[in-house]
């Protein structure tokens, strides 16, 4: 029997390389690199709606992904030619960015 203390320990331990990992993505000055850049043309589609959730998850569905299951301020859906991205009415620059970087890296974080 393992002690909970340890458990714990072992936990953060696991969990501390995938939060640094991680860390890039939620920061809009991050830079990154483009170097393996896997697409670098591509046709964007942006819709623009009222309700972000309600739109991704019918979005996902369509798309046979089955939906998100969690709440999301925006999102995006690619292929090797085309990229859909969803944000609210009045998305910020880091959302639209974020989702833009997903039409391009894909699934980069």
């Amino acid at each position: 029997m393992i002690p909970i203390s340890n458990t714990r320990s072992i936990f953060v331990a696991l969990m501390l390389p995938c939060i640094a990992l991680a860390g890039d993505w939620r920061d809009p000055n991050a830079k990154f690199s483009t170097k393996n850049l896997p697409v670098n043309r591509l046709a964007i589609t942006w819709l623009v709606t009222k309700d972000v959730q309600a739109t991704c998850e019918a979005q996902s569905k369509q798309r046979g992904l089955g939906g998100f299951g969690y709440g999301v301020d925006a999102c995006s859906f690619w292929t090797a030619t085309s990229c859909t991205i969803v944000t609210s009415t009045e998305p910020t620059m880091h959302f639209l960015g974020h989702e833009l970087r997903h039409c391009f890296f894909h699934d980069f974080h």
